[in-house]
Parts: C-alpha cells; structure tokens; sequence
C-alpha cells in the first residue's frame, strides 16, 4: 500500500508539501503541485485513507483494536479506555479483530478514512500488520498496549514478575511438576510470564529440586485451556506417578484457566485438592467461581489510563511537528532530533484465593 511518504520521495519533496497540495490550503507552485499530482497517479495513491487524516483538524475522536472482545479482559479494559478518552473529551470508535489479519486491515483502513487523531492497538499475533506499519510510517500516532512492538510506544504491565510471584507461589507450597498452558508460542506476554514462572520456582525451591515444567501453547482462549487438559489427559499426563505428574496447572491467562478448570472437572480432578490452577490477568469472574481462582491482578484503569494519556501526548507532539514543518520552506526542512520511544510499565498484584494448595503428597 503507497504510503504518503512515498509520494513525497517519488515527487522530491516534503510530506507536509504532498499534504498541502492535497488539502488546497496553502499556495504551492504550479510545477510542484503537478509533479505531486502526476506521483499520486503513477503510485496509485488513495489519500481518503491517509492523507486526509493527516492534514485534517482534530476530529476528537480515537481508534481503540483490540483482538478478541469475548475476553472479558479486553471488555474492561476497552471500558476503562473509553471513559478515560471521554473525560479528556475525545470519542473512541472500537474494532473487534477477532485475530484475524485481513478484518485488522480492514477496521485500519476504516479508522483513517474516519480520520481519528491516532490509536489504541491491542496486538494480538507475533507479527505486527502490515497496515498498522503503513500507518505508522504515515505519521498516524500509536500507542501498544499489552503486546509489545519495536520501535512502538506502550503501556505494558510486569509480566514477568506476575510469572515470578506465580512462581514463587507454588514453590513455596512445595509444588515440582507443574503443567504450564501459555497462549501463542513466542508473544512478548507468554514469554514474559513463563520466564518469570521460572524465575520464581528458582527462588522460592530449594537449591537441589528439580522442576518438571510441561509446556503447551495456543490461542488465548478457554477452549484452548479445556483441550489441552483433556488432551494431556489423553496422553497420560495425569495418570503419571511420582515427580512426572503435574500437581499445578499455571495458565498463561484467565480465560484458558477457566476452560482448563472445566476440563479438570470433567476427569473428576479437584482443584486445589487433585491440582492447583492458577490464571493471570484478575478479571471480574476469578473471584466468583468455584473454587475462587488464583491471579495475577493487572492494574486496568491505571493501563487504560496511562495509554489514552500517552495517546494524546503523542497526538499533541504530532501536531507541533506538523505545525513546524508548515512554517519552514519546502525545500529547507527542519532537521528532526532522534525519536524517543516510551514504553510505560505498571507493576501486578499476586491475588491468592482457593485455586492453590500444597500437592496431594504434602498434605
């Protein structure tokens, strides 16, 4: 997809040129206004989608995606991200992604065809799309949440100590073969907490216990939790004897712990008395299931918060440079200091409730 910034570069001039020619707002010489003209045609450039956001006023208004609404996790904290905007006096549009790449580009597109002063984005793949990259070389403001992505700016939580203290957690009650159920392979949040989870069961062991870590991964949901228990199950995982059967199941978040919970149930596995469960994100339902489960709470108002506001600040930074570039000469730009990218974390509260217990063999 052309970007505006390969208009400027095919017609040698500035973005803010290829802007001003766009929006008719400013007196721009005949030859360069045709030399512009002539590469939107060439490129195929669309500029409904781009440039229009950009050289627009500010329409108050914020794209909010995130990847999967039947998360409860993500309701609230789409919730807490609409009232803080609203408190600053801005809209926000919300787009379910669902993970899919394609409805991602699409609500992208969307999003800057509606002209938002920037966006909330909740990754949720490994690989940034392609779309969210075009749009940040067009110069559109982005703030991560949740998932990092280089050369981003984000609020993010401590993720590896929410493993840490999970960790530490389940040493301490004296627990060495633990099953852990992760989301997808390789995403900053699953490794966070994993190495974290390992971290803990380093500090809180004794020097000369081995740990028996099984790992899985999958989709951050309760289904993926539910068949990876009754596919362990399958395989005789928990039919094992000794050291070899996991006495705690650690799920990478919320939503697998309940499909994981469910899946015990069905194999007449207790929890904590058979096996402790543990989750990770402290959404609303944790603590009014049977039994109560075991958390790491993240921090949202604060997130939600924090993001709008580092949203609105990169908005405002925006619009400075935008306004700099228009009072210098086309052909005499400003030179542009190295960018910094500030990544805001917030830390997390280990909530203990029923979940967790010594294994059947301390008790």
């Amino acid at each position: 997809m052309t970007t505006i910034k390969d208009v400027a570069r095919a017609a040698g001039v500035s973005v803010s040129t290829v802007s001003h020619v766009l929006s008719g707002r400013r007196p721009i010489s005949e030859p360069t206004r045709l030399r512009v003209l002539e590469a939107i045609e060439r490129l195929g450039y669309r500029p409904n989608r781009l440039a229009q956001g950009l050289v627009s006023k500010s329409s108050r208004s914020l794209g909010l995606l995130v990847p999967d609404l039947a998360n409860p996790f993500f309701g609230s904290m789409a919730e807490a991200m609409e009232i803080a905007a609203h408190d600053r006096g801005y809209s926000v549009i919300l787009c379910n992604t669902n993970l899919d790449p394609k409805r991602e580009a699409d609500y992208l597109s969307m999003l800057l065809s509606r002209q938002v002063d920037g966006l909330l984005y909740f990754p949720g793949t490994r690989v940034p799309n392609r779309a969210l990259l075009e749009a940040v070389a067009a110069g559109v403001p982005v703030v991560v949440v949740d998932e990092r992505i280089d050369n981003l700016p984000g609020v993010f939580v401590d993720n590896f100590d929410g493993g840490r203290q999970l960790g530490r957690l389940l040493a301490q009650l004296g627990h060495r073969s633990l099953l852990f159920i992760g989301g997808p392979e390789g995403l900053p949040t699953v490794t966070d907490r994993l190495n974290g989870l390992r971290a803990g069961l380093a500090e809180g062991g004794s020097a000369s216990a081995t740990v028996n870590l099984l790992l899985r991964f999958g989709e951050y949901r309760a289904s993926h939790g539910y068949e990876t228990i009754h596919a362990c199950a399958r395989e005789g995982v928990f039919a094992a004897v000794g050291d070899e059967r996991p006495t705690a199941v650690v799920a990478a978040n919320d939503m697998i712990a309940l499909g994981a919970l469910r899946a015990l149930r069905e194999l007449q596995l207790q929890v904590p008395r058979d096996c402790s469960l543990t989750g990770f994100d402290g959404v609303e339902f944790t603590a009014m299931i049977t039994p109560s489960l075991t958390t790491v709470q993240q921090p949202s108002t604060r997130v939600a918060t924090a993001a709008v506001e580092l949203l609105l600040q990169r908005i405002e930074a925006h619009e400075h440079h935008r306004d700099r570039e228009r009072a210098n000469h086309e052909h005499q730009p400003s030179a542009e200091a190295t960018p910094v990218i500030p990544h805001v974390v917030l830390p997390v509260t280990l909530v203990v409730r029923e979940s967790v217990a010594p294994p059947p063999q301390l008790r």
